[in-house]
């Protein structure tokens, strides 16, 4: 075990053992910034939500691509991507070492085209999603799989007819669910799985008919916790006027606080998993410091590792893979590779950005069915293996300086200046928001998003309450927002209303939306707490157990062992 100082924020970090023999194995030496400044570094390069107008280079196509152009020269479609038009051997070029190799990796980023955004398998009318894997109809939503009509969502699996949902699996006609899975025609259910026609629920499990309650097991017509007769029930729901606006505001207030003064809140979403610390953890053993994992193995500091993972340190958004480090967006059993950005079925490759069935591919950009390429450039088997020695002693022995000091050297992730997201707009700043300032001071980038001049025709305030007064002419009012384009929500300062999302607001009897879909989804956040574990003890009387969590110790929620909540809750 080894103490050492985060070259980046200066704070002392601990290397375990079984991390030296993990970095021993993949012939890595070990890292020099702390786990959350990797963290952050990597998000740097996760960009879901911003969305801008490009030009396929090469067909002339209409995209909507998550890179601006400022960032990225040229974007492709996927259709000329994948075409014998595209010959990314053009870029090759050979290694100059009398440079860092940071300085030349960027020129590469730069001149190299882009895949215009991250889509993958059966896509059906769902043009505007990213990270999108095999969905139909599906709009506005980001990291979404299998999914259909699924709008202004994030993190979804598996899931049909859903709006403004955040973490959820195999869920259907609901709505505002955060972290929960399993659920049919539920509204505003946080942490709850399978329940039915229910609203505002907190950790409650096969439940039906139940509202404004926490806490509950198969429990039918429970009204603030309390148990009605049918007819009494439907009375309060009807008194609730979910219908109106004013009324579900009303609602949500008297939620928030039953969540956070009455509910007892487990200290971590974690299941069926052995030897495991982080957060919203299913079905897997060994994992340390990491959340949202799903029947993985050995897993450290990582975030968003879907099923199939195994042996895997400081990754982002990664699935069926092993041996992979310090990467994002890898997957269709990726195998050992370490910083690398979008790479699917590759193997055995470095510092490579979106190579798909690549092998030993050292330095590269945008290859396909490649090995032994350096800077996109081919080599022979021995040619390749002695030149990439000869880079990464080079790159210690002339490391690349960023503009604050910091020192990169063969083993650390690119740059924060290299990444093609500013820090506002990646998913940093969902988990870890930081003031303009504070992002400044650390070197990482920010952009100032130009406001766009909408034709706004009307003022979400002067939107019918109740749903019923909602004609189809709203489909052709431009909306204001009235979070008036505030940068730290990536509000978008206007937004309309869509056929369908019209259609499933009258059949379920539900208000229209009074903000943007991005500042939605920043005031569902307010459910899920920082990728930051905390020390804290139990706060049952008498109990003197301790444990990791993501509730920092000035919140006022009340906190259990697993032990004791599970005697309380069953």
């Amino acid at each position: 075990m080894e103490t050492k100082t985060c070259q980046n924020c200066k704070k002392d970090f601990t290397i375990e053992v079984e991390d030296f023999n993990f970095y021993e194995k993949i012939k890595v030496p070990p890292p020099s910034w702390c786990p959350e400044c990797r963290l952050v570094r990597r998000m740097l390069w996760r960009n879901f939500r911003s969305l801008f107008k490009r030009i396929c280079g090469i067909c002339g196509k209409n995209l909507v691509s998550m890179y601006r152009e400022e960032k990225t020269k040229v974007v492709y479609c996927t259709e000329c991507w994948n075409s014998d038009k595209r010959n990314p051997f053009l870029q090759g070029c050979d290694y100059d070492f009398s440079r860092p190799f940071f300085e030349q990796m960027r020129e590469l980023i730069i001149e190299s085209p882009f895949l215009y955004t991250y889509q993958a398998g059966n896509m059906i009318r769902s043009d505007y999603t990213n990270y999108s894997i095999d969905n139909k109809d599906c709009y506005l939503s980001f990291s979404i799989t299998e999914c259909e009509n699924v709008l202004y969502s994030e993190l979804i699996d598996k899931s049909k007819n859903v709006l403004d949902c955040y973490a959820v699996q195999k869920l259907e006609n609901s709505s505002y669910n955060i972290s929960s899975d399993m659920n049919y025609n539920c509204h505003f259910v946080i942490e709850s799985s399978k329940c039915i026609d229910s609203y505002f629920l907190f950790d409650c499990v096969n439940c039906q008919n139940c509202c404004l309650s926490h806490g509950l097991r198969n429990q039918q017509y429970f009204f603030k916790n309390k148990k009605l007769s049918k007819e009494n029930y439907e009375k309060e729901i009807l008194n609730l006027r979910l219908d109106t606006y004013s009324g579900f505001k009303k609602a949500e207030e008297i939620f928030d606080k039953i969540v956070e003064r009455k509910a007892i809140h487990r200290y971590a979403q974690i299941y069926n998993s052995q030897n495991s610390i982080g957060d919203y953890i299913k079905n897997s053993k060994d994992v340390r410091c990491s959340f949202d994992v799903q029947r993985s193995e050995n897993i450290f500091n990582c975030s968003r590792i879907l099923e199939g993972c195994k042996d895997c340190y400081d990754d982002t958004g990664i699935a069926s893979g092993e041996l992979i480090y310090e990467s994002t967006a890898a997957s269709l059993n990726t195998y050992k590779q370490s910083f690398c950005y979008i790479s699917l079925g590759s193997r055995e490759c470095e510092y490579s950005i979106i190579c798909r069935n690549c092998n030993n591919c050292f330095a590269c950009v945008g290859l396909t069915n490649a090995e032994y390429c350096i800077f996109n450039k081919q080599y022979k088997k021995e040619e390749y293996f002695e030149i990439v020695e000869k880079i990464k002693k080079h790159m210690n022995e002339m490391p690349y300086i960023d503009e604050n000091g910091r020192i990169y050297k063969y083993g650390e992730f690119y740059p924060p200046n290299m990444s093609p997201f500013a820090y506002n707009l990646s998913t940093a700043n969902d988990f870890l928001p930081s003031s303009k300032e504070e992002v400044l001071q650390m070197g990482y980038p920010w952009d100032d998003r130009a406001l766009r001049n909408y034709n706004i025709t009307i003022k979400s305030k002067d939107l019918p309450d109740s749903i019923k007064d909602v004609s189809d002419k709203i489909l052709d009012e431009v909306i204001a927002c009235p979070n008036d384009g505030d940068q730290h929500f990536q509000c978008s300062s206007a937004y309309k209303i869509m056929s369908y999302e019209l259609q499933f607001y009258k059949d379920r009897k539900l208000p229209l939306p009074r903000y943007c879909p991005n500042c939605r989804h920043y005031q569902g956040l307010r459910f899920r707490n920082p990728i930051r574990l905390y020390e804290r003890s139990c706060m049952h009387k008498g109990c003197v157990n301790k444990f990791q969590t993501t509730y920092t110790t000035d919140r006022p929620e009340i906190l259990y062992c697993e032990k004791c909540y599970q005697q309380e809750v069953y």
